[in-house]
């Protein structure tokens, strides 16, 4: 993910990098981030999954309406487990090809500090 304005103006324009993994050996999805500076860390913030995967629209006015939405914060600083397991692939509710964005504020008035779109690697 690539910092948007905001971000790039307060903290590090450095990319954020999230990579999605689903153990065998126990339920749910791991989440590693990677270039995530220790202020944003500090504070709580959203990690959504939108149902699109156009990064030319606008923000959204509120998280209610995406695929995914989590809570992040110190944990964040290496790995977090979801007790959901994502569907790791395209379509229906896969996150392959889907827009995510790390937000803050509430969720009725988010803020979008970084957003990309969700690869496979």
């Amino acid at each position: 993910m690539r910092p948007t304005s905001h971000l790039a103006r307060t903290h590090s324009e450095q990319e954020i990098f999230l990579l999605f993994t689903n153990p065998l050996s126990k339920s749910g999805t791991s989440v590693e981030c990677q270039g995530l500076d220790d202020a944003l860390q500090q504070n709580s913030h959203w990690l959504v999954i939108h149902r699109d995967g156009d990064l030319s629209a606008p923000p959204p006015e509120s998280i209610v309406d995406s695929l995914y939405s989590f809570e992040i914060g110190s944990s964040l600083g290496g790995m977090m487990h979801l007790p959901e397991k994502l569907h790791l692939g395209v379509g229906d509710k896969g996150i392959i090809g889907r827009r995510v964005s790390v937000m803050t504020g509430s969720t009725q008035r988010p803020l979008t500090l970084a957003e990309g779109v969700v690869g496979w690697n």
